[in-house]
């Protein structure tokens, strides 16, 4: 099981093979360029930190004039920078990033910046930047908490650092807790073994046994969940689980100190020193702890590491007082004690209260400005909804009110509609009436002529009355007033013109194509009339002799914008041309006229006859 990597690389770096990716990274988009640079950054950090420092420096030269690219080699710049000792020039990278994160308004890499400074003033025990750039990191995660919430726990942790810097424990203790509670919150955050350890050591150290212990649970089931496997060159996590110091332990404790030392890896060196030291003084062997310490303290104070070494020193202190070296250990007390009082004045902790203060002061405003931001949506909401609510109420009122109104004059107009049915069906029944006498009288003058000829003009004007008696019979008994559905008339006028003109045995037979429709009075009247004339002189005219097929075909339907009648019989034909002067004649021509139809009669061949009625105006009721 790992929790300190001390660096190594499967590709061997090289100049060219530098140059070769950042060319590449440059040519792709942000995500994957960053990616790539990402990669090879944590490449290059597994190298000695002279070695590396050269490769960094070759891809700052590369990306310089790419901003995102510049700032993610500067992240691994920096931390290289201080590796090296050169911690003035690692503190002048982090800032200019953090300040060019800021002018291409890049809020990844403000938060990147604001929380490598924290680390670095940490790592140099300067607990008031420490805490400035903490907070400044914080501002970002509380503003865009979908972005950075999981992260949040790394504030909680620098925060708790920096309380150690301080000595304040209990305060050190709440932060290492509360990162961990928002560290929960993601369970698959992959810092989750790292944490746990760092808070299983703490709670150790201050002999916290019921928190060590949970913790610890918590560590030993992440580890046994992910199996992970410890390689040589990793801190081994059996220093912190086992509660003896193993000759096991401390011989691979010593063989992480050699690799950590050779690659001036200073995090693993220092956390696997302090861990040995602790071992040996457990163990009565101050003495071997000695050379180790001393060591680890001269390498670590010349890249400026003081916070590591202020645990350093305390355990140099213990480890010279177990070796019975009493001389020693008051120096490196005395020592440590100056140490500790200039990182803990009076002066630093109120510095450091007082951006604290100012922070929490800038968090609780920022969230009455957001409160207030709310209760003024919700009373713009509210005062919006109130207003549509009025809005609606008036139209709803208004609408009833409308409607009442409707209702009454639907009422007077059903009313008024009903009288005026009324009406037009006594109308339409007077005026059948009307016509049925003028057809009966016909009838009757029919009956007492002798000339047989006046006889037949009689009983065809009678049929010519009969054609509008039933347009009108028809108008009385439907609850259509104003229209006649062409199907039906056209089958009862047929109806009535051969039952009043075949009298032999032999009839002539017909047939009906009719579509469905309903046409206004207007329409049908003289198209009725028409029909009339046209099935009339078939009867009279068409065959010399009927017999069995002896017909008549009657077609009506709609094709675009006309209506089209069409009557044809097989009899003889038509042996010479149209008597135009016949009254029949006129009167079909006079309400063709009136239709705006042309009417055309023609024998085709001479079988039979066939007469087309083309209507243009016509009013169709439905």
């Amino acid at each position: 099981m790992l929790l300190f990597f001390t660096g190594s690389t499967a590709q061997e770096i090289t100049s060219a093979y530098v140059d070769s990716v950042v060319n590449v990274a440059l040519s792709k988009k942000n995500s994957d360029k960053n990616f790539e640079l990402h990669e090879l950054g944590r490449k290059i950090q597994g190298l000695n930190p002279p070695e590396a420092l050269t490769y960094f420096e070759q891809i700052e030269r590369l990306t310089k004039n790419d901003p995102e690219a510049l700032l993610t080699s500067y992240l691994f710049f920096g931390p290289n920078l201080s590796n090296n000792g050169m911690v003035e020039r690692s503190k002048k990278i982090r800032r200019k990033g953090l300040r060019l994160a800021k002018k291409i308004n890049n809020i990844d890499f403000q938060y990147d910046f604001n929380q490598s400074l924290s680390s670095l003033y940490i790592n140099l025990s300067v607990p008031d930047s420490a805490t400035f750039y903490a907070n400044e990191a914080d501002k970002i995660a509380l503003e865009y908490p979908k972005e950075f919430g999981h992260l949040r726990w790394q504030i909680f942790q620098r925060k708790a650092d920096i309380q150690n810097i301080l000595g304040n424990y209990e305060a050190q203790a709440a932060l290492y807790e509360k990162a961990w509670q928002s560290m929960s919150k993601y369970p698959e955050n992959k810092n989750k073994g790292f944490l746990l350890y760092v808070l299983t050591d703490f709670f150790r150290e201050q002999k916290n046994f019921e928190k060590q212990t949970y913790y610890t649970g918590l560590l030993v089931e992440y580890y046994n969940e992910k199996k992970v496997n410890t390689p040589d060159y990793h801190f081994p996590i059996e220093s912190v689980l086992l509660s003896e110091n193993s000759p096991e332990a401390i011989r691979d404790l010593k063989r992480v100190i050699t690799l950590s030392d050779s690659l001036n890896n200073y995090n693993a060196l220092s956390a696997s020193t302090l861990t040995l030291a602790k071992a040996l003084i457990k163990n009565n062997k101050g003495a071997e702890a000695l050379p180790y310490l001393k060591h680890t303290i001269d390498k670590l104070e010349n890249v400026k590491y003081n916070l590591q070494n202020s645990q350093g020193y305390e355990l140099l202190q213990q480890a010279y007082v177990n070796a019975g070296d009493y001389k020693n250990a008051y120096k490196v007390l005395t020592h440590q004690k100056t140490i500790e009082d200039s990182l803990r004045s009076e002066n630093m902790i109120s510095k450091i209260a007082d951006y604290e203060v100012k922070y929490d002061t800038e968090r609780k405003e920022r969230e009455l400005e957001k409160q207030q931001a709310s209760k003024k949506i919700l009373y713009i909401l509210l005062a919006s909804g109130t207003a549509l609510l009025l809005l609606i109420s008036f139209f709803l009122l208004k609408n009833r009110k409308k409607n009442r109104l409707l209702a009454k004059q639907k009422e007077m107009l059903e009313i008024t509609i009903d009288e005026k049915n009324t009406l037009l069906k006594e109308t339409h029944h007077r005026v059948k009436n009307s016509f049925q006498i003028v057809s009966s009288l016909l009838y009757l003058q029919s009956e007492n002529m002798h000339d047989k000829e006046a006889q037949l003009a009689i009983r065809e004007a009678q049929n010519r009355v009969r054609s509008m008696v039933l347009i009108h019979q028809k108008l009385y008994n439907k609850d259509q007033l104003v229209g006649i559905n062409t199907k039906e008339y056209f089958e009862d006028l047929t109806k009535d013109i051969f039952e009043s003109h075949q009298f032999s045995d032999k009839k002539i037979s017909y047939s009906l194509d009719v579509a469905p429709m309903i046409l206004d009075i207007e329409t049908i009247t003289p198209i009725g009339l028409i029909l009339n004339e046209l099935i009339t002189n078939v009867l009279k005219h068409a065959f010399n002799e009927v017999d069995e097929k002896s017909k008549m075909n009657i077609q009506f339907n709609r094709r675009g914008e006309e209506l089209h009648l069409l009557v044809q019989d097989n009899g003889q034909g038509m042996t010479s041309d149209i008597k135009e002067s016949s009254f029949g004649i006129k009167l079909m021509k006079a309400l063709a006229k009136k239709l705006k139809a042309t009417l055309q009669i023609e024998s085709p061949s001479h079988e039979g006859t066939l007469a087309t009625l083309h209507i243009k105006r016509f009013t169709l009721m439905s």
